[in-house]
């Protein structure tokens, strides 16, 4: 099933204002974050430089225990 131009962009927004509303309180909300800015890059397709934008979110390999990611989100917000 193919999305239109203007569906994508529609849905990238949406996306991108749940993001700029989120708050992080515990591990639950941080998880449904990555899955957010992951569901965002794979709508706008994976390129590097949008990898770069939204951090590193890593696809394969060892992923990055929450606590850590937690920790690095809290450093962003202050």
């Amino acid at each position: 099933m193919a999305l239109s131009h203007e569906s994508i962009s529609a849905i990238s927004d949406l996306i991108e204002n749940k993001l700029a509303i989120m708050t992080i309180d515990d591990r639950d909300d941080l998880r449904e974050m990555v899955a957010l800015k992951r569901a965002l890059i794979e709508l706008r397709g994976t390129s590097d430089d949008s990898i770069k934008t939204f951090g590193d979110i890593p696809r394969r390999g060892r992923r990055k225990k929450i606590g850590d990611m937690l920790i690095e989100g809290e450093r962003a917000s202050a």
